[in-house]
């Protein structure tokens, strides 16, 4: 959440940062909020210090102690209005986005967002091509008419040497980002609650999206992210660590009660998929040059794929709450005659920190909040799917990206079709 004092100091700030990202919240009234409480905590604070002044006194009038009880009692009941307050205060709070940067374009959805670069000419074709359920079905690489019988909708197997690639993909990334200093993790696929709602995605936890366990107040994750972000809440880091640099494979869950109707065959958009994800706590005054790196760590590894991509910068309408700028890469996807969005980096400066209550020793010694960012590596399923349809040839044979050949077990460069 924003600092409550940033907000009283730039109150004309954040009502327009609130009306570009097309949120409604009432900031007047928080800040009238803010005030009664302060006085309340004045108050407080001045009958405590009565309270144990009179405390270290001898009283036998029993009209005294009476009073006295009263006044205990009197302290009780205005704890109990500053809790009201505090949870009231925070419940809007809530409800205010991290503040945009100065360089993201002004928009209501999507349809605002701007092209930044287009890397690549879409994959061109001399005969037919398939999508890729129907490469998949040809090599028995996914199968979502038994993961329906056993699942559900918008479940899938791997199979075969859609498995290997799965794996090749885990490992090439893994290469890459370890040269660049980042730690590997395997994250929990579970999180408490209140760790959730520290991340600042409402559209998840309060939306259609999370899947929640009532009985053990747990989510699963929908990203890495959501567990690894957390893992030094509650603690200050030393100035020379950072920037820490973490990456986490882990399976994300999704209910996608938003898109109906939305890509319901294959496994572009499913409830369970893999993920490799990548996340930087660093300094405010360093935290745009690490967006700037991570941008280009998912296009060098996309790059190293062979695959047409272009880049998108998210409008003010379509950033996620924590976000202060967001940049998509979205890979070229034959079948659909389009790019398919497969990557995003973000930038949530201290947003989710002040929550998570990250802080770092600064320069002066003194205590600050860290700077968090995320960004995709790889969505698994998504960049097979896109591996599939832009390597396909003439003879539904399906070479396999040079980059990866190495890492496949089989070591094969082709998936041949059977005879």
């Amino acid at each position: 959440m924003l600092d409550i004092k940033f907000i009283r100091d730039n109150k004309d700030l954040v009502v327009k940062n609130n009306r570009s990202r097309g949120v409604k919240v009432d900031i007047d009234k928080l800040l009238r909020l803010d005030e009664k409480m302060k006085k309340n905590l004045q108050e407080l604070e001045r009958r405590r210090a009565e309270h144990n002044k009179n405390s270290k006194i001898k009283i036998d009038d029993k009209q005294k102690r009476l009073q006295m009880r009263k006044f205990v009692e009197s302290i009780r009941h205005l704890k109990e209005i500053i809790v009201k307050q505090t949870a009231e205060i925070d419940e809007i709070l809530y409800q205010i986005p991290g503040l945009n940067s100065p360089t993201t374009p002004i928009g209501k959805s999507e349809e605002d967002n701007q092209i930044v670069k287009t890397v690549g000419q879409p994959t061109e074709f001399n005969f037919k091509p398939k999508d890729y359920m129907e490469l998949a079905e040809l090599h028995d690489l996914i199968d979502t008419k038994r993961a329906a019988k056993v699942s559900g909708s918008r479940f899938g197997f791997l199979k075969n040497q859609a498995v290997e690639i799965q794996f090749a993909l885990v490992n090439y990334t893994l290469d890459l980002l370890k040269k660049e200093g980042f730690i590997p993790f395997i994250t929990p696929a579970l999180v408490k609650k209140e760790i959730m709602e520290k991340t600042g995605y409402d559209t998840y936890t309060r939306g259609q999206d999370a899947y929640f366990l009532e009985k053990d107040n747990l989510y699963l994750v929908g990203t890495g992210e959501h567990a690894l972000i957390a893992y030094h809440a509650d603690e200050i880091l030393r100035n020379k660590d950072l920037p820490l640099r973490y990456t986490t494979y882990s399976s994300c869950f999704r209910r996608e009660a938003g898109s109906y109707g939305k890509d319901t065959k294959g496994i572009l958009r499913v409830h369970q998929f893999d993920k490799l994800e990548m996340i930087s706590l660093t300094t405010p005054d360093k935290s745009k040059e690490e967006f700037t790196f991570l941008l280009s760590l998912q296009e060098k590894l996309v790059f190293g794929l062979g695959l047409p991509y272009r880049l998108l910068e998210v409008c003010t309408g379509d950033l996620p709450k924590p976000s202060s700028k967001v940049i998509d890469l979205e890979c070229w996807l034959p079948s659909e005659n389009k790019y398919r969005e497969t990557h995003s980096v973000s930038n949530c400066t201290d947003y989710q920190a002040r929550d998570l209550n990250i802080k770092f020793k600064n320069q002066k010694n003194n205590n600050e909040y860290v700077h968090i960012l995320n960004g995709t590596a790889f969505a698994i399923g998504r960049i097979l799917l896109v591996i599939l349809e832009n390597y396909q040839q003439a003879d539904g044979s399906i070479d396999i990206p040079k980059v990866l050949v190495d890492y496949m077990p089989s070591k094969i460069k082709k998936i041949s079709v059977k005879k």
